[in-house]
């Protein structure tokens, strides 16, 4: 059984940063994580927040039953395997002034363009969205995604259009369902953040954990087979 796995960067990161958003969209990948050497180590060990720890558990947890592919969205760096290796650096879709002056410094017109539209629009110009398609038509089983709205959005050119044989989950808020296709949607609102005692930061993630906690190779086929049923007791795209 092959399963993908999508989540998000974090701002707290293993290393004080060393570059910026113009630094990550100005040269390589791999020229600046030569030049820094000291600051630089994988995504997965990269990024330290709390979500990114509950998403490394997880996927700790299924790679021991399963095949399990764990890619991160980077803000600066873009689309990521998990052992790629990237140095510490500051940038995130958060701040839609900074994004804004990414998308500027790409050539396009940001008063044309809304919030939403201007993060679509560097996501496009990192190939957040094309190099995710890619994947995706490696015919995975089981798809979870675990992405706060902005990093949807980064890569909804993609997740719009997940293959039929693709049994997808979204750990994302209920106003964010625009943005992905065809999903079992796992909701995070404010009833799940207080049964879980956790904050609004890593709820997607704790969510993630917790639902994998449950998951052996049968129950895993079950849900590639049944994904939908009503006895999954979450809401269906």
């Amino acid at each position: 059984m092959d399963i993908l796995v999508l989540s998000p960067c974090s701002k707290d990161k293993r290393y004080d940063s060393v570059l910026d958003c113009e630094d990550v969209d100005d040269h390589p990948r791999e020229e600046l994580a030569n030049e820094h050497g000291e600051y630089t180590t994988t995504a997965s060990n990269m990024y330290t927040g709390r979500e990114h720890q509950h998403v490394e558990a997880a996927v700790t947890k299924l790679r021991e039953v399963v095949d399990v592919d764990w890619y991160i969205i980077s803000a600066g760096f873009g689309l990521l395997r998990d052992e790629t290796e990237i140095p510490s650096y500051e940038c995130g879709f958060s701040d839609i002034e900074s994004v804004r002056t990414r998308a500027e410094r790409a050539g396009y017109d940001t008063d044309d363009l809304t919030n939403d539209e201007t993060i679509q629009a560097v996501g496009r110009e990192k190939e957040i969205p094309q190099a995710f398609s890619t994947v995706l038509n490696r015919g995975y089983d089981l798809l979870f995604v675990v992405l706060s709205e902005p990093y949807l959005l980064s890569a909804a050119d993609a997740l719009t259009e997940i293959p039929d044989q693709t049994a997808a989950f979204a750990f994302a808020s209920n106003g964010s369902k625009q943005f992905i296709g065809d999903c079992i949607w796992i909701p995070a609102t404010e009833t799940e953040r207080q049964a879980l005692e956790t904050t609004w930061m890593e709820l997607r993630g704790k969510r993630f954990r917790e639902m994998v906690k449950m998951l052996d190779v049968e129950t895993l086929e079950e849900i590639r087979n049944f994904a939908g049923d009503e006895y999954l007791e979450v809401d269906r795209v």
